[in-house]
This record gives structure tokens, sequence and C-alpha cells, in this order.
């Protein structure tokens, strides 16, 4: 356990020291978005980039690790929508926001960090494959409900004026224009091109990509921790705590439970790790775009990553047998 402690407590230290510097106003209030701008921009694409192009995957296949990792995302998502209309009284698009709070996680600015803290290079490669359809496939699923739901809550007068019939077409076209302006998607498939050529990544390219994604966790964290106070908790608990349970234990043990059967023990050890990081603050964005349940999935991203806290501590020390 002390092992697991060293892993997870500077973690949770910086995103902390992230907290109470926004809170103090140490820093102004826009050095948040440049951290996470240079995160997203530049840190996690060169940390991608040189993943992918240096990874050993050994034997195992890609198509059993989304398998497993996904099975613990969509009862979440669904046992989320339900929380979401009989907790939180949201309407049916509120609904979908509460699913996408329980079951997208947080895996550039917690799950990084914890995984190559926790289980090294390796862990790394095998979360970098989780990651390059983790963002794709959740951004059509939960456009795709979400479409869905505005048409429903039109239909029976919960909210007023047109709205469009929802369409895949229109849904992967807007997708697919959103990716091809992410930094993140060009420094994967940058990395899977460079591995196709069979070139070694060295020298001062290789030496600048390790210097630009050694800073990836560490200022991720602060990051995460920075824009906390920005999402006050609002309301009652009962359902953020209630998917954040979702979030941080019914999914990675879904995943634990499916991946066993599937996955060697690294793989399923990141992969379970990579379900229980608390919720993204793609759960938020998704709440202002759509303009519903902007409060609630707030409060989950606040709850779910305080939780935290104790909550990836024992699933680490669970899975490392620490």
């Amino acid at each position: 356990m002390t092992l697991v402690l060293s892993i997870v407590a500077p973690i949770f230290i910086l995103i902390g020291l992230g907290a109470l510097t926004a809170k103090l106003e140490l820093l102004k209030a826009q050095t948040g978005e440049a951290l996470t701008q240079f995160v997203f921009l530049v840190a996690v694409p060169a940390l991608m980039f040189r993943t992918i192009a240096t990874a050993d995957f050994g034997d195992a296949h890609p198509l059993l690790l989304w398998t497993s990792y996904f099975a613990g995302v969509v009862p979440s998502f669904a046992l989320g929508m339900v929380i979401g209309r009989r907790l939180a009284g949201a309407d049916r698009r509120g609904a979908v926001i509460a699913g996408v709070s329980a079951s997208f996680s947080n895996l550039i600015f917690v799950g990084i960090p914890v995984a190559e803290r926790a289980f090294g290079r390796e862990g790394l490669d095998a979360l970098a494959l989780i990651i390059s359809i983790h963002l794709p496939v959740m951004m059509i699923v939960s456009t795709l409900l979400l479409e869905r739901a505005a048409v429903a809550d039109a239909r029976s007068g919960v909210t007023q004026g047109p709205v469009p019939a929802p369409s895949v077409q229109r849904t992967l076209a807007q997708v697919g224009r959103n990716l091809s302006r992410n930094a993140l998607v060009y420094g994967l498939v940058g990395g899977a091109l460079w591995r196709l050529t069979g070139l070694p990544l060295t020298g001062p390219v290789a030496e600048v990509l390790k210097l630009l994604g050694g800073t990836a966790g560490p200022i991720a964290l602060f990051a995460v921790g920075f824009s906390l106070p920005r999402y006050p908790i609002r309301g009652a608990l009962r359902a953020p705590v209630a998917i954040t349970a979702l979030a941080l234990l019914v999914q990675p043990l879904v995943v634990l439970a499916v991946g066993s059967l599937l996955l060697p023990p690294l793989w399923l050890a990141v992969a379970v790790v990579a379900a229980a990081s608390p919720t993204g603050v793609n759960a938020y964005l998704f709440a202002t775009y759509f303009r519903t349940g902007e409060g609630l999935s707030a409060s989950v991203i606040v709850v779910s990553t305080v939780v935290a806290a104790v909550t990836l501590t024992g699933w680490i020390a669970f899975m490392t047998g620490a």
C-alpha cells in the first residue's frame, strides 16, 4: 500500500495545488485555459506520437482491449441516464448528459499520468490504444443520443421550436470535422505512420518529443485542479454521488469482469484503472453545447475527481497486488 500511495499521492497533490492556486488567485484565470491548450495541442500529441511510434504491443489484440473497456462504458452510460431521469429529474437530453458523465472518463488529464506512474511505459502503450478510439466513439454515440433526445423533448413539449431529426451522416461529418482539427489525432496518426516506416525514432527529434511528452502528466494534473473552481457543485448531491459511483466503481468493475476473460494482466490492469478515472470535462462541454444538464455534469466532475483520490488508490492496489 505504501508503494501505491507513492504513486497516487503526487497525482492528487498536484491536482490540489492547482485548485488552491486558482482559489487564491495566485495566477490569472486565463492561465488554466492556456495550460489546458498546451496539454491538448503540444504535450499530449507529442507523447502519443512517441508512444505509438515506439510501442511494443506484444501478442495481445487491440480489439480485445477495446471490447473489455467499452463493456464497462455501455452499462454505466445506460444506468447514468436512468439516474438522470429518476434522481435528477432531468429531461431526455439531461439524462443523456448524466450518461456521458457516468462513462466519459478523463483519460488524458488523469489517465495518462496514472498509467505512466503505476504501470510504466508498457502501461502507457496500452492506454494509448484505448485513447485512439475513445474520443471518436464517445463523441459519435453521445451526439447521436443527444440529438435523438432533443427531438423527443421537442415532441413532448419539454422544449420549444423546431429541432432537426437525428442524422448519422450529419453527426459523422460533424465529428469528423472536429477530429480533423484535434491535435491529439495528429499525434496518434503521425505516430502510426512513423511506425509503418519501420524507422527508429532517435536523435534530436526523439529527445524533443520525450521532453515535451514528459510535461504532459504534471501540467495536465495541475490544469485539472486549476479548473475545478470553475465547476461549482449545484443543487442536491444524490444524483452526482450516484453517477460518481457508476463512474468510479461500477464501470471499472465491469471492465474487470470482462477483461479477466480476454486480456493479459498488464492490459487488464490498465483498462480497469483507466475506467476508474474521474469524469472528464467533455461531459460539461456536451452539456453547455446542448444547453442542458450543466449543473449536474459540473457537480459530477468535482465530486468524482475528489472521490477518485480514494477509489483510484484502491483500484491500483487491487490490480497491482500491493
